[in-house]
């Protein structure tokens, strides 16, 4: 949340996150910092629907954030590691995100990481979580 004159953060969070919870339900929540809500989507079918439900949440924040006389950027930081300190160049006129470390340093790191097991493993985020592909193909759920 920013104040749409000084473009300054502003601590709203609570009234954003109280009145979006009537209309958006648990899309909406409330982030470690005051000046940050988050979205969520729900499981969407395809890139199509993902982006409209985005535009979707991101128009209602807004008209919420209007009602308290507040803008929304949208944007993002680790809570408390300095961006500029992160090992990454970012080029946008290119698309290009590249990370700063070299072939065996990311090899070393491949080495010793395994994916953690499944947080659920019954109820609907069960389901998923047995169905649905990787984020690397879209998480789209296989119904087979």
């Amino acid at each position: 949340m920013i104040d749409p004159e000084t473009r300054q953060l502003r601590s709203h969070m609570h009234q954003i996150v109280e009145g979006g919870k009537t209309i958006l339900k648990e899309q909406v929540k409330s982030e470690m910092h005051q000046s940050v809500v988050e979205v969520g989507t729900n499981i969407c079918k395809n890139i199509k629907d993902a982006k409209a439900e985005v535009i979707y949440l991101r128009k209602m924040v807004a008209e919420l954030a209007a009602q308290q006389g507040l803008k929304i950027a949208a944007s993002g930081t680790h809570p408390f590691s300095l961006w500029q300190d992160q090992l990454i160049r970012i080029d946008v006129p290119s698309l290009a995100l590249d990370l700063l470390v070299d072939d065996a340093e990311l090899a070393t790191r491949r080495e010793g990481w395994s994916p953690n097991p499944p947080s659920y493993t019954s109820g609907v985020l069960g389901k998923y979580a047995r169905l649905a592909q990787g984020a690397e193909k879209g998480a789209i759920t296989n119904l087979v």
